[in-house]
């Protein structure tokens, strides 16, 4: 930056002291509004105004030229030779024009940036600024509320697929069960409508499944009663670990129902493990 384009931005002469020139510097940066790059600005032309002052001598006012030393003059004129050409006065001194003072020569080596200055000690420019503490509030705040929306949604699924699950165990049977207990010797031939004791004293009421009548006999036994004749039926038998819950295993078989005549129907002992049976559906695909 040259010495007029700084002394046009801190708007001070070219000519002025070190004093004028960081007293210009102080001003302009306590204006309000200066950012970071201006604040950059009018430190370097500080600093080119300040290379690039005058030096004067100790006590002297601001624009007076320090004298210059003459030579010292003759003892004794010299005869000059007839007919010589007089001399030519001295010149008079360059004098700058008024404000443009004469460029400084460079520091010493001693005198680089950063290092001791014989000078005046001038502080430096502020430093940037952070995040404020608005800021940094406002970041940690809007982190915590992401974080409890995931937390709401993962609850939220975890309780919706629960209930799902308890819902469709609750409705995967709705049939009677009977308890396991030895098969009698003595089945009844005919149909029953007086309901059944179970092997835990309960009673077992008669029910209707796909058109067809089941009766509890004993145990795993049942009696099955069509209204009409259905050859090759599959009759499907649901077993749970309590009288009315739901349907855990399940064991298949086909046999010929006559019309109108009760058919036993006997669950083999090995056919699951849990405790309690009933019929769940009667598949009559001929007839």
């Amino acid at each position: 930056m040259s010495p007029n384009e700084a002394a046009e931005l801190l708007g001070v002469s070219p000519s002025a002291t070190r004093d004028e020139v960081q007293h210009a510097y102080d001003a302009r940066l306590a204006e309000p509004g200066a950012d970071d790059q201006r604040r950059d600005a009018l430190t370097a032309a500080r600093d080119a105004l300040l290379a690039a002052s005058a030096w004067q001598a100790p006590g002297a006012p601001v624009g007076q030229q320090v004298p210059q030393p003459q030579p010292p003059a003759l003892h004794q004129a010299q005869p000059q030779p007839p007919m010589q050409v007089p001399p030519q006065p001295y010149a008079p001194p360059t004098v700058p024009p008024p404000g443009y003072a004469q460029q400084q020569p460079y520091p010493p080596a001693g005198a680089a940036p950063g290092g001791p200055s014989s000078g005046p000690w001038y502080p430096p420019a502020p430093p940037r600024r952070g995040l404020s503490t608005g800021a940094i509030v406002g970041i940690t705040l809007g982190s915590v509320a992401v974080a409890l929306v995931v937390l709401l949604i993962a609850v939220i699924s975890i309780v919706s697929i629960a209930h799902s699950t308890s819902r469709l165990a609750a409705g995967e049977s709705s049939s009677s069960a009977a308890p396991f207990d030895d098969p009698s010797d003595d089945p009844s031939d005919q149909p029953s409508d007086r309901p059944s004791e179970g092997s835990d004293g309960g009673t077992v009421d008669d029910y209707d499944v796909d058109g067809v009548h089941v009766h509890y006999v004993d145990g795993w036994t049942f009696e099955l009663t069509s209204d009409k004749a259905c050859v090759g039926a599959l009759v499907t038998v649901g077993f749970a670990d309590t009288t009315d819950g739901g349907t855990m295993d399940v064991w298949s078989t086909v046999v010929d129902l006559p019309a109108g005549q009760s058919y036993e129907l006997v669950v083999p002992d090995d056919a699951s493990d849990y405790d309690y049976a009933g019929v769940d559906s009667v598949s009559c695909t001929q007839t």
